[in-house]
């Protein structure tokens, strides 16, 4: 070889920019095991409007009275409402309290 350098196929450098997760989640789609487990999917539980829990987090991104922006592995939760305060957390789950009007869920 007279050190040329070999271009790459431009359709195979496109696939590389696919999810990482694709190949593993359809594996782990196939072995059946449930996505709050093999992906860390966050898991939330509502009571009522005055309860939440929320499983699976990485940081708490913005808090105050009235919004709580959490950081998943999937993206992020927004609790919107008044007099929310974390009542208790541990690096598995939190609690919420106050009234939650609003939850939305931002992929990222």
């Amino acid at each position: 070889m007279s050190g040329k350098r070999v271009r790459k196929n431009p359709e195979k450098e496109k696939d590389s920019s696919r999810s990482p997760y694709t190949f593993r989640e359809n594996i782990l789609t196939a072995m059946q095991v449930p996505g709050d487990l093999a992906c860390k999917d966050p898991i939330i539980t509502l009571t009522g409007p005055s309860r939440a829990v929320i499983e699976n987090y990485k940081s708490i991104l913005f808090y105050s009275g009235e919004k709580l922006i959490i950081l998943t592995c999937k993206g992020k939760v927004i609790l919107q409402g008044e007099n929310l305060e974390i009542a208790s957390y541990s690096p598995m789950e939190m609690e919420i309290k106050g009234f939650i009007s609003c939850v939305l869920l931002e992929r990222g």
